[in-house]
């Protein structure tokens, strides 16, 4: 059982990990192109075109057509994605290389989990432990993989692309392996839900989440006008890992006050990075971005999800894919308007821009957040002194 769950493990990190490898080199690929930041914003956001689709409408594939087929599904389309770029590194590759590292995603984020609980049936801590681990280090390492490759010898196809297609090959091969479960007649198409109560923590995973494409695209961007190249791998690392860390601390707070304070560290770190990034001072800048992964995959995204999972009742599994609609929808959405803003009018007036509704939104939710918790404590109270005698 041991070695089926490592191998499971594996696969998720290697095609999470291969999902952020071409980061470093979106702007290099659209300026060699001819292109501006529009353009990589587009590239970074077609992941999102090939994985709600696959969510929304392959959510039941696994079980009707086997597990173990559809990691091996998600591996050969990551190593794939990884082989278009090796042979042919531009930014129309990467529009391709997006859309089926979403797939490849989209199909290995449910799956894989399954698998690990169907080994692990009566450790469902544990088998959270795994997804959240390999998933973290998977989306916060590739993208820093790339840099690194890059310190050493700059090139359009740096040596972290053939390594990970090696390791995804590899991982292959040991899947093909694993013994199959058992599968079902469970619906194929699970459409998301969005019940009463829940649209605040979309919309708050959604700004959240939007800060993702900011830190992957727009701010190494302005980084390298200061002649501060290779900084998108080690912001993405700290923007995920940031989070990750503080994930014990928001499971001990209640959701509602987890996701007020995370639309405050939301706000403190906007502020921080876009006034470093206007400055050129990359402390700043990894300071803010380190805040705002604190709220961004800690206290916002586990408190919404939480928060969504309490108002749903019997529908939490279709609620919960509802909230990863409105995660992935701010993921991939705003950092395009962003990117053709920042190519007219220059990335800090975009970033500035786009501050102005970012942080007018994150002061409603918290201001909501509060009127919630403070309608809980009066309903409490009430609920008290009607019991005592």
């Amino acid at each position: 059982m041991r070695r089926s769950v490592l191998i499971v493990a594996a696969a998720i990190f290697l095609v999470t990990h291969a999902t952020n490898l071409q980061v470093p080199l979106y702007s290099t690929y659209a300026e060699i192109a001819g292109f501006g930041s529009g353009i990589s914003a587009i590239a970074f956001s077609a992941y999102v075109a090939g994985l709600l689709p696959t969510l929304t409408l392959l959510g039941g594939i696994s079980d009707r057509a086997g597990r173990k087929k559809v990691i091996l599904a998600s591996l050969l389309c990551l190593a794939f994605a990884t082989g278009l770029m090796v042979v042919h590194p531009t930014i129309h590759t990467l529009f391709a290389t997006r859309i089926l590292q979403g797939i490849g995603v989209g199909l290995i984020t449910g799956t894989g989990a399954a698998y690990l609980s169907s080994l692990m049936p009566k450790n469902a801590a544990q088998v959270a432990g795994y997804i959240s681990l390999t998933t973290a280090l998977g989306f916060s390492s590739g993208a820093l993989f790339t840099n690194i490759s890059l310190w050493f010898n700059r090139s359009l196809v740096p040596f972290s692309y053939p390594t990970v297609l090696i390791l995804l090959i590899a991982c292959t091969v040991f899947v093909i392996r694993l013994p199959e479960q058992p599968v079902s007649l469970e619906k194929l198409i699970r459409l998301p839900a969005f019940p009463p109560g829940t649209i605040s923590a979309g919309l708050a995973i959604a700004l959240a989440w939007s800060l993702a494409g900011i830190v992957s695209v727009i701010l190494p961007t302005q980084l390298m006008q200061y002649g501060l190249p290779n900084w998108s791998g080690p912001m993405l690392f700290i923007f995920v890992m940031s989070g990750v860390l503080l994930q014990p601390l928001a499971r001990r707070l209640n959701s509602q006050r987890s996701l007020q304070l995370g639309c405050m560290l939301l706000i403190l770190g906007y502020i921080i990075f876009t006034f470093g990034a206007w400055l050129g001072v990359v402390s700043l800048v990894l300071l803010g971005v380190a805040v705002a992964g604190t709220a961004c995959y800690g206290f916002i995204y586990l408190g919404g999800m939480a928060e969504v999972v309490r108002l749903s009742g019997s529908h939490s599994a279709r609620a919960v894919s509802g909230y990863f609609v409105c995660a992935y929808l701010g993921f991939g959405l705003p950092v395009i308007f962003i990117g053709f803003f920042s190519d007219q009018f220059g990335v800090v007036n975009a970033l500035l821009g786009f501050g102005v509704i970012f942080l007018a939104a994150n002061l409603v939710l918290g201001i909501y957040q509060s009127f919630k918790l403070e309608q809980a404590k009066t309903a409490s109270a009430s609920g008290t002194s009607q019991k005592e005698p």
